[in-house]
């Protein structure tokens, strides 16, 4: 699985569920968005969403740059992944969040597991559980990160995919 459409219910029961079982950790000192260069806004938000309607020049790839260090940005070891990256979407999980994420689950136990998937995902299909761990454990065999990004259709509240290695957002 390498693409998956997140409802806030589903993105809210898979936050709660990772907070529980030590995957989820909220971190001090996320980078602050770097300012786009003055009367270069709509062009930065262009860069941002990778539509190639923008000629990049130095520029432009250096806020796009810098741009995309704050999207993956994750403390150095990372304790798991960061709260701030399913809070909204726009965010790159990377491997090793993704790798510490899936120890912690993988040390917590099946009981404790199904125990608390059974209380976070009461009104929530407990099927998303599955699909969101097979999308983390496909990130972490790839050693591709996650992106949960908003989507380009109308629906999900986010849509969560592995990167390929050619995406402009990996840095």
């Amino acid at each position: 699985m390498n693409h998956l459409p997140l409802t806030e219910a589903e993105v809210g029961a898979v936050a709660l569920t990772m907070l529980d079982l030590g995957m989820l950790h909220p971190v001090e000192g996320v980078p602050a968005e770097p300012a786009p260069p003055s009367g270069r806004e709509s062009e930065c938000l262009q860069v941002q969403l990778g539509l190639p309607t923008v000629r990049l020049d130095d520029e432009l790839r250096d806020f796009l740059k810098a741009h995309n260090r704050r999207i993956s940005w994750h403390p150095s070891p990372p304790p798991g992944i960061g709260a701030h990256k399913l809070k909204t979407p726009g965010w790159v999980i990377s491997v090793a969040e993704v790798r510490v994420a899936l120890t912690a689950l993988d040390s917590a136990g099946r009981q404790t597991v199904r125990s608390t998937v059974d209380r976070r995902f009461a009104d929530v299909d407990r099927e998303f559980w599955e699909d969101w761990v097979k999308l983390l454990r496909g990130s972490a065999d790839a050693g591709l990160p996650v992106l949960v990004e908003f989507p380009d259709y109308e629906g999900p509240w986010a849509i969560a995919e592995i990167l390929m290695e050619s995406d402009y957002r990996l840095v």
